[in-house]
């Protein structure tokens, strides 16, 4: 990257992340200078899974979709940070000092910079406004998920588990009954009731691992 494009991304990082230029103009341009910056296409990862934990994402643009990894190597999305966000995945990286199989894939061409793990310890996490700032993302991101919560609660387990099916824009559905269980915070045998009871009506087809659509299941959403 030239030195005139990494100024203009550098000026589009400091707008949305303003606690960033505060902590260069501190440090002699440390930040400037070890910010590693990318573009992103839609739908590409940031990251490998058991890469390690590389440092913390600052969007500039664009929205980056956070997920963990399990030992199955089976995806659970956990949030999407857009700009002026932080990823706590990474962040929690410094207290264990070990990969949680953290990855990120962009949902649509965007722009990120990365600031190395090493550094993020030194200096970020030394910094007093640093630290507010990424507290009141982390409130936020807390108080999003009690609200999600709330609403699952409040809204019938057949609706949430066909407003789940139709998320997924497909007519096929590869999933177990324990992932469609997990996504809706619901028990797998509970699940597998409910999927029994849309099928009898003809609305999917269950097979191991794999949901075919049959009809169109915001007809009942719509009742």
């Amino acid at each position: 990257m030239n030195e005139s494009n990494k100024k203009i991304f550098l000026d589009d990082l400091y707008k949305q992340y303003p606690i960033l230029k505060h902590i260069d103009e501190k440090n002699n341009g440390l930040v400037s200078e070890k910010m590693i910056l990318r573009k992103l296409a839609a739908d590409e990862y940031l990251n490998s899974a058991g890469e390690g934990c590389n440092g913390i994402i600052f969007v500039i643009k664009g929205t980056i979709k956070i997920q963990r990894i399990n030992e199955n190597g089976e995806e659970t999305n956990l949030y999407n940070i857009s700009q002026g966000e932080l990823c706590h995945e990474a962040l929690s990286c410094i207290v264990s000092s070990k990969s949680l199989n953290i990855i990120g894939k962009a949902l649509q061409d965007s722009e990120v910079g990365v600031f190395p793990l090493n550094l993020v310890k030194k200096f970020l996490l030394k910094d007093v406004d640093f630290l507010e700032v990424m507290y009141k993302d982390l409130y936020k991101k807390f108080a999003s998920i009690i609200d999600n919560k709330e609403e699952r609660i409040h809204e019938s387990l057949e609706n949430r588990l066909i407003n789940l099916l139709i998320s997924k824009n497909s007519n096929v559905i590869y999933a177990t009954h324990s992932q469609l269980a997990f996504e809706i915070d619901s028990a797998r045998e509970v699940i597998s009731r409910k999927l029994k009871s849309l099928e009898k009506r003809g609305y999917i087809t269950i097979t191991r691992g794999k949901i075919q659509i049959n009809k169109n299941l915001k007809e009942l959403i719509e009742k």
